[in-house]
């Protein structure tokens, strides 16, 4: 059996309007994934912190040190958009026999809410056959700064 293991953190943005300076200024920091008009109407900007961190907590304060400096002018299109959330992934192998438990700091959590950002979290479930190929291996563990 496999217990399901931290994957990664996306930072995923919408908004009305084009999010063209976030892209610009985050994009300096951080590997876009997908950053365009994903319908009329709504801008959609995806994205992904580098280096990796081991853990959630880690990875989402680094996140929030990022957008905590961004420019007045990109603060203003980060207040306006629709919908700003910290999406953690996990792998995680289907069984009846496995419980998967993640938790966060507090002061992550904090940092979230004074961003006005939401959470969510995503399980990758893979067929056991498939597992092997297409999950990343677990990270190690880094130490807290």
């Amino acid at each position: 059996m496999t217990a399901a293991h931290f994957r990664n953190v996306d930072l995923e943005i919408e908004s009305k309007h084009d999010v063209a300076v976030l892209e610009a200024e985050l994009g300096k920091n951080m590997c876009v994934l997908f950053g365009d008009q994903a319908s009329p109407g709504c801008f959609l900007l995806c994205l992904e912190i580098l280096p990796e961190y081991g853990n959630p907590d880690d990875t989402i304060c680094a996140l929030c040190s990022i957008l905590e400096r961004l420019s007045p002018m990109a603060k203003r299109a980060w207040r306006s958009a629709d919908k700003k959330e910290f999406d953690i992934g996990y792998d995680a192998v289907p069984s009846k026999k496995i419980a998967s438990h993640f938790s966060l700091r507090t002061d992550t959590l904090k940092r979230i809410s004074n961003l006005g950002a939401t959470l969510g979290v995503t399980f990758y479930y893979f067929p056991k056959d498939e597992r092997n190929t297409q999950a990343k291996p677990p990270r190690p563990k880094e130490k807290r700064k």
